[in-house]
């Protein structure tokens, strides 16, 4: 269209907005010399340079982009919606059907239901005792439930295993009608589980049947136990599901200090380096093992004669143990101070010799045996002809010619017993009994020669 017919136009539009009292945002576009009538518009809403309009026809003060009817003062963004005119007075893209939001449509528009201001009256809902038809079938005070328990009776007609007298099941509903839910039948923690169910922990939401066990320290499952590496048993506050790598072990727990024990205290998989007991001697550096590849030598070790510091003193090969004179490395035994080089007795052997009793020149190894009593040669055993078995303090060596009886040695008294007493080689003539009836005649027998003659006899 030429330019000056548009303006014309215009001019005649503006003219009838301010005689019927409308508003418009316009603009007059001062370079129309400049536009280019083929892909310019004088009135548009998007060309800066052109003029503009966002008309609000109804005047209901929301523009036509966002009055969903700008022919409708009534109709804008938050109206007061009429319900069942079929008109969408709030912009929302729909008609107020459903006043009582109880999910059902009034019966005017098409619906279900019967009383669309009140959300306890729909199809299905259960009566109740107050002349109400709760449930769209026409009547009021019914058993809508069927248990046999109208809705004056019943404490909820909507549930055929509730009524008074019922028996109380695992639900959460008063099915007796006794006006309480059993404390069993409730779930406190809103884990889905009842104590009735089975949830053996009514307060902690991560315990019912069959849940995952975690590491709490609770029997999260409800299979009657806790887990043993939820269980601390050292008392340290820390579990083996938690990082404790020894539980009989109460310094040992993740973060614990590291103490000279030889354990992993703070339970990092390692031990510090002092703590190592590499040479297997029980003994650790830190506890004051002076050479950790040596196992003979730890603090307190017994000194020996190998030119190391085995006691961890600071010295080596020191001492004289037994206190016997003699120095570690001469000493052949330092333990024992009976034990040494010396020779007391001059018969040239020492007790590291041999010499059993070294105050004795006459006791030494291989010396020759006396009757003595002594193990005079040292091989540990005292010969037999020098005991004196029968403790009559002669020995075999020194002419006991029986001993065996106290009562025989060289000298004794001879007396009735049958016996060589003095060791001469002979008994007494009165010691024989040459009728072999029993008595000699020392004994009483006064004729030896007679068997038949003794004494006592008839």
């Amino acid at each position: 269209m030429p330019l000056v017919p548009r303006l014309a136009l215009l001019q005649i539009l503006i003219s009838t907005l301010l005689a019927t009292g409308c508003t418009a945002s316009l603009a007059i576009d001062d370079d129309a010399a400049d536009d280019d009538a083929a892909d310019d518009d004088d009135v548009t809403a998007d060309d800066d340079d052109d003029t503009t309009a966002d008309l609000d026809a109804d005047g209901d003060g929301y523009p036509e982009s966002e009055d969903c009817d700008d022919t409708d003062p009534d109709s804008f963004p938050g109206a007061e919606e009429v319900p069942y005119d079929g008109v969408d007075q709030d912009c929302d893209g729909a008609d107020l059907t459903d006043v009582d939001g109880d999910g059902h449509h009034h019966t005017k528009v098409g619906g279900d239901d019967c009383d669309d201001e009140d959300s306890s009256t729909y199809p299905g809902a259960p009566e109740q005792c107050d002349e109400v038809d709760h449930n769209c079938d026409g009547q009021t005070t019914e058993d809508s439930d069927g248990d046999g328990f109208d809705a004056c009776e019943d404490c909820f007609d909507g549930d055929p295993l509730t009524y008074p007298g019922a028996e109380e099941l695992c639900d959460g509903h008063d099915n007796d009608c006794d006006g309480t839910v059993p404390v069993d039948e409730s779930d406190a923690d809103g884990d889905g589980y009842r104590l009735c169910d089975g949830d053996c922990n009514d307060v902690v939401p991560e315990s019912y049947p069959g849940a995952p066990e975690i590491c709490d320290g609770l029997d999260n499952d409800c299979d009657g136990a806790i887990p043993d590496d939820e269980r601390d048993a050292d008392g340290d506050g820390v579990t083996p599901c938690d990082g404790d790598c020894d539980d009989t072990d109460d310094t040992a727990y993740p973060g614990a200090a590291e103490v000279c024990d030889l354990a992993d205290n703070d339970c990092d998989g390692s031990l510090p380096a002092d703590e190592a007991d590499d040479d297997g001697d029980g003994q650790a550096s830190c506890q004051g093992d002076c050479d950790d590849a040596d196992p003979t030598a730890w603090d307190g070790a017994t000194e020996v004669c190998d030119g190391l510091d085995n006691d961890c003193d600071g010295s080596v090969d020191e001492g004289d143990a037994d206190g016997d004179g003699w120095d570690l490395c001469a000493d052949c035994d330092d333990t024992d101070a009976a034990l040494n080089h010396d020779d007391a007795d001059g018969d040239g052997h020492s007790s590291c010799d041999g010499d059993c009793v070294d105050g004795d020149d006459t006791v030494y190894p291989g010396a020759t045996e006396l009757c003595d009593g002594l193990d005079t040669d040292c091989d540990g055993a005292i010969g037999i002809d020098e005991q004196d078995a029968d403790g009559d303090g002669h020995r075999v060596c020194d002419g006991d010619c029986d001993d065996g009886h106290a009562n025989t040695w060289p000298g004794a008294p001879e007396i009735c017993d049958g016996l060589d007493n003095d060791c001469d080689g002979a008994t007494g003539v009165d010691e024989v009994d040459d009728d072999a009836d029993g008595y000699m005649a020392c004994g009483g027998d006064c004729d030896d020669g007679d068997d038949a003659v003794h004494p006592g006899i008839a």
